[in-house]
């Protein structure tokens, strides 16, 4: 059986403990809270799946709108030359793509709760593979998405110390596609709100007509993330059902302090 406090290492024959444990109950468990409930490790391909197909129905969804948002680009844009008989078009352009944001905003809305739950549940696992190996709690899988400016780097620390949990000590990098989730995720963040402050400081027909490229082509950029995104959800999904089923050693704790010297013989 497992160890009952680091859940990697195999416990002794005359406890439920490793020799690790036993012996130093205070080693290093970076990452890890000694007093929350031990780590179990629970299947996240359901989740995975479910998170991606989400993500990819919020990236289709951002397509329509992308491309309606041209077109009411073109409308107002001629409304803007004189020819006014455009605006009827553009307004039922605009009254489809109303009910296009609702229907995205549900979808978007659900995609968030259960990538949370997918997210807090592969830093779990994560821990199981690797108690020693995590730079921040498992709450934080969670929390550190709410928390203003400091959202912008503690999920991705989440995330690359489960990423890399998942992988055999002997080649923990190979991160890029990480790196490309969260950099995609920050800058479609940043040219979202840009894009959406122009449109709703636009006044003149013109104004109104390139801001609705902006916000178009903003919404071209997301589709780009939600794509970079369901491939990361997947390759982390992949990455943790292949660790539960083809289990290697556990990550040496590294030196543990104040520990006693080794008697002599």
């Amino acid at each position: 059986m497992l160890c009952v406090r680091c859940q990697v290492a195999d416990a002794q024959p005359s406890s439920v403990q490793c020799a690790l444990c036993a012996t130093y109950p205070g080693h290093p468990r970076t990452g890890a809270d000694a007093n929350a409930a031990p780590a179990v490790l629970r299947s996240p391909v359901a989740l995975g799946w479910a998170t991606a197909g989400l993500f990819a129905a919020v990236g289709l969804i951002d397509l329509v709108s992308a491309v309606l948002d041209l077109r009411l680009a073109g409308f107002v844009g001629r409304m803007a030359d004189g020819d006014w008989a455009a605006g009827e078009r553009a307004g039922g352009v605009q009254q489809f793509s109303v009910w296009t944001g609702h229907f995205w905003s549900l979808v978007y809305f659900a995609s968030i709760v259960v990538f949370l739950v997918w997210f807090r549940r592969s830093r779990v696992n994560a821990e199981v593979f690797d108690p020693h190996g995590h730079t921040l709690r498992r709450g934080w899988a969670v929390g550190g998405w709410f928390v203003p400016f400091a959202n912008l780097w503690l999920p991705r620390r989440v995330a690359v110390d489960t990423w890399r949990a998942c992988a055999p000590p002997a080649d923990r990098r190979g991160t890029w596609l990480l790196n490309l989730w969260w950099l995609t995720f920050v800058v479609d963040t940043v040219v979202s709100n840009g894009a959406s402050r122009i449109l709703r400081r636009a006044e003149e027909l013109d104004e109104i007509a390139r801001a609705y490229r902006y916000v178009a082509y903003s919404e071209m950029f997301s589709v780009v993330h939600a794509v970079i995104a369901v491939l990361f959800v997947l390759a982390l999904t992949r990455r943790q059902h292949a660790r539960a089923h083809q289990p290697w050693p556990p990550v040496a704790p590294g030196p543990v302090p104040d520990a006693p010297a080794p008697e002599k013989v």
